[in-house]
């Protein structure tokens, strides 16, 4: 399916370009963590660089973030289920967002990034590291809304646990919901 004029002309000068961006989870879920009804926050500033042009018109760019400030409201297992508040800080080194131009001004897109993450205190409970690792699953909508940039929103699954290198592991998985504002 042929791209219009407007939508070329838009998705042409997104070479490269840096989001603000955040999101909120109202609850954790039990997929691959075992944390449940914990409560997330994530703030971060990205930067996403055009790496390939498919024949169909999805492009595939680079992504790496920093993630000045998360944050998790908590049950402590080793405190009989006690809600506590961890936060830290992130970088998010490798990333690939896949974006799939349309004909109008809202155009999907998925995006995968892994990240490294410091929290300020062992996380979620007293066995665990400060030091954990996390991936998230992004599912979003860019919506052009000015000349030199766009909104986005969507879901992102966010899966964060020590990989292991704790004596415990149990890991957090949050549902957010984000918001954020690029430009280029």
């Amino acid at each position: 399916m042929p791209i219009s004029a407007t939508a070329q002309h838009i998705t042409d000068k997104q070479d490269q370009y840096i989001s603000i961006w955040g999101g909120y989870s109202f609850s954790s879920i039990r997929l691959l963590g075992k944390t449940k009804h914990a409560q997330s926050l994530i703030t971060g500033i990205g930067f996403r660089k055009k790496v390939y042009t498919y024949q169909n018109g999805n492009r595939l760019y680079y992504s790496a973030d920093l993630i000045p400030f998360v944050e998790f409201d908590y049950p402590k297992r080793d405190d009989n289920d006690q809600q506590h508040t961890a936060s830290g800080i992130g970088i998010s080194p490798v990333g690939f967002l896949l974006h799939i131009p349309t004909h109008k001004s809202l155009n999907p897109y998925i995006h995968v990034m892994g990240s490294v993450v410091y929290i300020d205190r062992k996380f979620p409970t007293d066995l665990s590291r400060k030091l954990n690792y996390s991936f998230d699953l992004t599912l979003g909508f860019n919506l052009h809304t000015f000349k030199n940039g766009f909104v986005s929103a969507g879901y992102k699954f966010h899966h964060i646990s020590n990989a292991q290198t704790g004596k415990e592991n149990p890991g957090l998985d949050s549902n957010f919901i984000f918001l954020s504002i690029s430009i280029y």
